[in-house]
């Protein structure tokens, strides 16, 4: 059975940093698959075209672009599956604008993941990290709602049990203790496996 490892976070939490360091390690003794979200270039493409202001069309689009995620996922050989944000993601970032039980209505089909882990970082460190490589998905708009995302966050990692992580710490840090929460939440078959 597929396990799946949900990788969450504000922008500049770093999460696709940790996403890709857990896929090198566990790599070495599983099938491993690292994947992220948005997943198709043709949502991204949608939303470049559309824009990025309409918080209905977005988690429309996004939840859309799962559907076409989780069927990939389902067709995958592997052990474990890293995504780089899921649909927590769409109900911490629409949900700032939106109604939350809409977008957890609307996320209900999609297969939870075995393990969450939320980076959390403060607001000032994520400024800073993305200040670095402004990414393309409209920084100044992020910049703005970033601390009620972080929040949003917050409340459900309480609300749906995932494990939050200090984001400032030191990367090895961090790798490490997410191993002890996948190794630890898996069955005693993977667990016996040392990384």
């Amino acid at each position: 059975m597929v396990k799946l490892i949900a990788i969450e976070g504000i922008d500049g939490s770093g999460k696709t940093t940790l996403a890709r360091a857990l896929h090198e390690k566990l790599s070495r003794k599983y099938k491993v698959v690292l994947t992220s979200e948005p997943f198709t270039q043709d949502i991204l493409n949608l939303l470049e075209k559309y824009g990025w202001k309409d918080q209905v069309l977005l988690a429309l689009l996004f939840s859309a672009d799962r559907e076409i995620h989780v069927r990939w996922m389902m067709e995958q050989d592997a052990e474990i599956i890293i995504t780089d944000r899921y649909y927590y993601s769409t109900i911490a970032y629409q949900g700032v604008r939106v109604q939350e039980e809409w977008l957890i209505s609307l996320n209900s089909v999609f297969p939870r993941p075995n393990l969450t882990i939320l980076l959390d970082v403060p607001l000032d460190v994520a400024w800073e990290r993305l200040s670095r490589k402004r990414d393309s998905m409209n920084f100044e708009e992020k910049l703005r709602s970033l601390g009620e995302v972080r929040e949003r966050y917050l409340r459900l990692a309480k609300k749906e049990g995932f494990h939050v992580l200090d984001g400032t710490r030191p990367l090895e840090e961090l790798v490490t203790a997410s191993l002890d929460l996948i190794l630890g939440s898996f069955s005693t078959s993977l667990r016996n496996l040392s990384i």
